[in-house]
């Protein structure tokens, strides 16, 4: 179901040649960004890195549309509603396989535990569906059970941590693809979650194709900064902020790169 209200129209969808493009810029680097956004506006983009949410696999870097999955504290009786909820076919239709199932190749699956870091948003099954449906990856605020196996189905996994318990006694999910926070950040059903080891970002899905093509040219601009100290073993410091003379540099090593 669509969560994007009438009044803001169609939400966008971030392209595939976006998602792409971004998957080569640094994480500092779009939220930097967008935390540049903010500064003397009224309303600026912050908070946009997720507290307390940290890779369970070094290494894997993941960038993807976001699928989102909302939970509640936990009510017996409404629990048991939602349990049995159940296809024609007779499949499993509560809304923690919906979110799984709504997954397509290359989204990524953002679940909220409420900010409960401890608290298990589900385990390994869940989550080897979710690779079988080529997701880019899984995002939450909460806890993930069975973490080394998750991790072995090349997973790019984003958590609070891993506990062995599960998490139906304390939360249980409730809505599929509306607004939900994780990580005190408002994550938009489509904006792009971008994750490396130094945390997770999320770009607004209208800011998407903006933030990847001033990334890439940022990056680029301090891969000209880092080629400059490597050889000339001098301070960076006059290049910072960025200011006439970085260009300067910058337009030098594009010619010298590109000849």
């Amino acid at each position: 179901m669509s969560a994007w209200p009438k009044s803001l129209g169609e939400a966008p969808r971030v392209s595939d040649e976006v998602i792409e493009r971004l998957k080569h810029t640094e994480t500092a680097t779009v939220l930097f960004l967008l935390m540049a956004r903010g500064i003397g506006r009224k309303y600026g983009y912050g908070p946009i890195w997720m507290e307390g949410v940290r890779t369970l696999a070094p290494g894997r870097r993941m960038v993807g549309r976001a699928v989102t999955l909302r939970n509640l504290p936990s009510r017996p009786d409404l629990q048991q509603l939602i349990a049995v909820s159940s296809t024609a076919e007779g499949m499993n239709d509560t809304p923690r396989w919906r979110a799984v199932e709504a997954c397509a190749p290359g989204d990524v699956l953002v679940s909220d535990a409420i900010g409960q870091s401890n608290v298990s948003v589900g385990g390994e099954i869940v989550f080897m569906r979710l690779k079988q449906r080529g997701a880019a990856g899984l995002v939450t605020d909460g806890a993930v059970r069975d973490a080394p196996n998750v991790v072995n189905f090349g997973l790019p996994v984003f958590a609070g941590g891993s506990t062995p318990t599960v998490g139906e006694t304390r939360i249980m999910p409730f809505e599929v693809n509306v607004p939900i926070q994780c990580g005190k950040v408002l994550v938009w059903p489509g904006d792009v979650v971008m994750g490396a080891d130094d945390g997770v970002v999320v770009i607004p899905a209208s800011l998407a194709e903006e933030i990847a093509t001033e990334a890439e040219r940022h990056d680029d601009v301090e891969r000209a900064i880092m080629d400059y100290v490597e050889r000339e073993k001098a301070s960076p410091s006059r290049f910072y902020p960025f200011n006439d003379l970085t260009f300067e540099l910058y337009e030098r090593y594009k010619q010298a790169r590109d000849s």
